[in-house]
């Protein structure tokens, strides 16, 4: 996979709006400035009539009403006339400057030309407000957010209550266990067979999580290989991201991943061989290639089914990010062609 030609990439749209990867994902939506209230217009006429009037009158050279006419020339026929008035002046013709700045006596051909000059030379826009056009979107928390901290980088987890590191040969199979507990304890039996997860009475039993913790954990390895299968690639994500988390948060961290895995088998349950494969599952048998494509239907159907917020302790936004995270760094790592984009349908 060539990361640096976008021929052939897939681009999954995520719309903001609808909170919901599955083509429509939420965000705040702004104000629709376009709806303006019945007495707008003539506010803003009043702006601009107040604009005017900041502005000195120009003084218009007197013209010469008396210029000669000589009887030995021909007069201009009407088409000549009309073809000099469509004529564009240009910017150094001295004759027909009549529009005269008192502040510092520069002429220009146009009103309009020295209107121009004086709002950008003399500052004389003192009216309030904007004036003519759409108001200046101001950014919402959520906006402000996600510039400071990008989901798609590194910089996601330079958020206060991320940040930090969770030691790889002391910590992490603690967090491993934590993860474990949060997602398959009897408590949550109900939750997990609503979404017909698979229940496991130890890490040991499972699949993905038993392979984690055998893992040696090296951070500083060389990227595995683009065709390895999902489980290792997931497992290599979690590793180089223990850099950049607090434990609490890679607790978390674990739980989201492991959740995803459970729903990338369920999503791709069909496409698993039982003579081919065996009794492996999808991440088990498969590269990650197509592993992005069931990201909108994990947010909606999965995680977050009804709108529910607190199932499993993501919020939507947080799952969203989460999800981009993940997503993103399989695509800059070439394990995937496809590329996550969020869409915002707001018109």
């Amino acid at each position: 996979m060539d990361n640096g030609n976008d021929a052939g990439k897939k681009n999954l749209l995520i719309n903001p709006k609808e909170v919901s990867f599955s083509h429509q994902m939420n965000y705040t939506p702004s104000q629709n400035y376009l709806d303006l209230p019945n007495n707008q217009f003539g506010s803003e006429l009043n702006l601009l009539n107040n604009l005017n009037n900041a502005i000195p009158q120009p003084e218009i050279k007197e013209q010469n009403q008396n210029s000669e006419t000589s009887n030995g020339k021909l007069e201009e026929t009407e088409e000549k006339k009309n073809t000099k008035l469509l004529k564009r002046r240009s910017k150094s013709e001295v004759e027909g400057r009549n529009f005269e700045c008192k502040l510092c006596n520069k002429s220009y051909l146009s009103y309009p030309a020295l209107y121009t000059h004086y709002k950008l030379k003399h500052n004389t826009n003192n009216s309030s407000g904007r004036g003519r056009g759409r108001p200046k979107k101001e950014p919402n928390e959520n906006e402000v957010e996600k510039s400071k901290y990008n989901p798609t980088n590194l910089t996601f987890f330079s958020k206060e209550e991320r940040t930090g590191k969770t030691d790889p040969k002391e910590e992490i199979n603690d967090c491993i266990d934590s993860a474990f507990d949060e997602i398959y304890s009897k408590d949550f039996s109900r939750r997990n067979e609503s979404r017909e997860i698979k229940n496991y009475s130890s890490v040991d039993e499972h699949p993905f999580l038993s392979k984690f913790k055998r893992d040696p954990h090296d951070t500083k390895k060389n990227m595995i290989n683009e065709h390895e299968m999902t489980d290792y690639v997931l497992i290599d994500y979690l590793n180089k991201m223990s850099m950049y988390c607090n434990k609490q948060y890679y607790i978390k961290l674990i739980k989201f991943v492991t959740l995803f895995r459970e729903h990338v088998n369920k999503f791709n349950n069909g496409k698993v061989d039982i003579n081919k494969h065996g009794k492996k599952e999808y991440t088990e048998a498969f590269d990650a290639e197509d592993v992005p494509d069931s990201s909108n239907e994990f947010i909606t159907d999965f995680l977050h089914p009804e709108g529910n917020e607190t199932d499993f302790g993501f919020t939507k936004d947080e799952s969203i990010d989460l999800t981009q995270n993940l997503c993103y760094w399989m695509y800059e790592n070439n394990f995937t062609c496809s590329k996550l984009s969020l869409i915002n349908n707001e018109k």
